[in-house]
């Protein structure tokens, strides 16, 4: 599989408890710098879908999490102006409010996450839609019962919003249950994205973060096929401490 990057803020005014989830604009940039001078070019997992008869090399998924509003002031503006793709997962429960579960568990502000126009408009710009669950749960501690709510119930919202199919599903918190393969292949999806996975598979797919702390010469690495390797052996050890 591609490099799969994950974000979620992309700001110059975060505060110190979101440092682990927001970059500057600049880093952003470095990212985006990064992938050029790579050779990398940007995809989607709807794209791969439909391309699946010929595999290409040279690609790289960005995805952002949550879908906070705030993205439509500066990352998603430099994505169209670079000609670049990305994907963007949505906990269908928050569509047009604000982030309930960051506020309520960690302290957090409140931000805006993006409404039913705004995911219109990206889809409409060839980015993709994802679902992030419905309610931004815990998927490792739900019954099976809810987790086949969580996983239907946000894929039927999405479709009927944006009149085409969702290919893709981002676990919340990155983790992922035991039953995720068949649940989410009867769900309908296509794919499945995390963080830390000891084994690899279209519903497990491995992601890395970038942080502020992140040099030119980190992101590169993050995007090299050295560190999918270095992934490989470590993630097993990092998903037990996850």
């Amino acid at each position: 599989m591609h490099p799969i990057v994950m974000l979620h803020h992309v700001d110059d005014t975060g505060t110190e408890n979101e440092t682990g989830w927001c970059i500057t604009h600049q880093k952003f940039i470095d990212l985006l710098d990064c992938i050029e001078e790579q050779g990398l070019t940007t995809t989607t997992f709807e794209e791969l879908y439909h391309s699946k008869a010929k595999p290409s090399k040279n690609k790289v998924i960005i995805t952002f999490d949550d879908c906070y509003q705030s993205l439509f002031t500066f990352a998603i503006p430099e994505l169209i102006r670079r000609k670049m793709k990305a994907v963007f997962y949505i906990p269908t429960a928050f569509i047009g409010g604000y982030n309930e579960w960051d506020v309520k568990e960690q302290g957090f502000a409140n931000f805006q996450i993006m409404n039913g126009e705004e995911l219109i408009y990206l889809s409409n710009l060839a980015m993709e839609i994802g679902s992030h669950g419905h309610s931004h749960l815990r998927h490792n501690l739900l019954t099976e019962q809810k987790l086949v709510f969580e996983l239907s119930h946000s894929k039927q919202l999405l479709e009927n919003l944006l009149k085409k199919r969702i290919f893709s599903f981002a676990h919340p918190y990155g983790i992922a249950p035991k039953n995720n393969d068949v649940l989410l292949t009867k769900a309908g999806f296509h794919y499945g994205v995390g963080i830390y996975q000891a084994m690899q598979s279209n519903s497990t797919l491995r992601r890395f973060g970038i942080h502020q702390s992140d040099t030119k010469k980190s992101i590169k690495f993050k995007l090299s096929k050295r560190y999918q390797l270095f992934r490989l052996l470590l993630d097993p050890v990092l998903h037990i401490l996850a």
